[in-house]
């Protein structure tokens, strides 16, 4: 059964991107989308997912308050926070919840930390 990563986010641009970059390094991953928080809920009512990548400017809920609810349903599952919100408590935040944080824009760069950081935890579970 392949790999399965949802990845949230209001803007499409960077849902594109962030989904494109993860499949040119691991083509081998399933990749799903949804565009808030509700939407990503509803999937994952449906389906389960290995990791995610969240924004934390959401609709609705914001992208911690999403992972602490998929925390709530999944200890063991891995989260990424990735955001332009620079404000210190929100990374603060992240880290304390056992959340990894990082800074958009989504480049090359970023989410190859981000598909290594999720191979790494994933070798230790």
């Amino acid at each position: 059964m392949p790999f399965k990563l949802l990845i949230v986010d209001d803007s499409q641009v960077c849902l594109m991107l962030t989904r494109g970059y993860v499949q040119s390094f691991r083509p081998d991953w399933s990749c799903s989308t949804a565009d808030s928080a509700e939407e990503a809920m509803a999937l994952i009512e449906l389906h389960h997912f290995d990791a995610y990548s969240l924004d934390y400017n959401l609709p609705g809920r914001n992208g911690l308050e999403l992972a602490r609810w998929i925390r709530s349903r999944d200890q063991q599952c891995f989260i990424g926070l990735l955001t332009s919100n620079i404000m210190n408590y929100v990374e603060d935040q992240a880290i304390s919840d056992n959340i990894n944080y990082y800074r958009k824009p989504a480049k090359p760069d970023v989410i190859q930390q981000f598909v290594s950081d999720i191979e790494r935890y994933t070798l230790c579970t």
